[in-house]
């Protein structure tokens, strides 16, 4: 039983309810706790994440733009060498996030296009951790907000843009996820009879 109010016949979104839930609750802690908006919106957090959410929205709107209007064209630069080595799906995967800054929407918009050029399942199980990219360019609102944060000035964005704080773990942490992932995937469908000779054609 679906427990969601319903608008024209359709219950509404999560997001909309986590949205009005937060803003109830706000609600409530300026009346019953005598909050201070002004000194809330004058506090460094705000100020933080106000730069941050106008630092990424325009860029995440061009970049999801471009994406959906090139994608044809994505698709046939990938083709050739996906179709040999289906493990190098795992840098489209990347890329895309490095330029839509969602795990989420990368999943949605890479795995049909996956499936279309003939990648097994099991593939993209296993290189699914490579869709956190978003870390490479620091313009992620918590990566701004972290270095607006940090007092000591040890979370830094570098003069060269891609030599900040954000790199090495990000980039250590998506490469052992992925091998991992690979691993655990190749484990679980040997136990189901995927045998490793297969598995292994398939990665190419």
């Amino acid at each position: 039983m679906d427990l969601r109010p319903k608008f024209d016949g359709k219950p509404i979104g999560m997001n909309i309810i986590i949205q009005i839930v937060m803003i109830t609750a706000a609600a409530f802690m300026i009346i019953f706790c005598k909050a201070a908006p002004k000194k809330a919106v004058g506090g460094a957090v705000w100020q933080s994440g106000m730069v941050a959410v106008v630092a990424i929205y325009g860029i995440a709107w061009l970049a999801d733009t471009f994406f959906s209007n090139y994608l044809d064209v994505m698709k046939g630069s990938l083709e050739g060498i996906v179709s040999q080595y289906p493990w190098t799906i795992a840098f489209a995967f990347f890329a895309v996030s490095v330029l839509i800054n969602s795990q989420g929407a990368v999943v949605v918009a890479m795995l049909p296009l996956a499936y279309s050029l003939g990648i097994d399942g099991p593939i993209l199980l296993g290189v699914l951790p490579s869709v956190y990219g978003y870390f490479f360019i620091p313009n992620y609102p918590s990566d701004i907000a972290t270095v607006n944060f940090d007092r000591s000035g040890t979370t830094v964005i570098g003069k060269y843009l891609l030599n900040h704080s954000f790199m090495m773990p990000g980039l250590v942490s998506v490469t052992v996820s992925t091998l991992v992932a690979m691993l655990i995937t190749w484990l679980v469908y040997k136990k189901n009879g995927y045998s490793t000779k297969r598995f292994l054609r398939k990665i190419g």
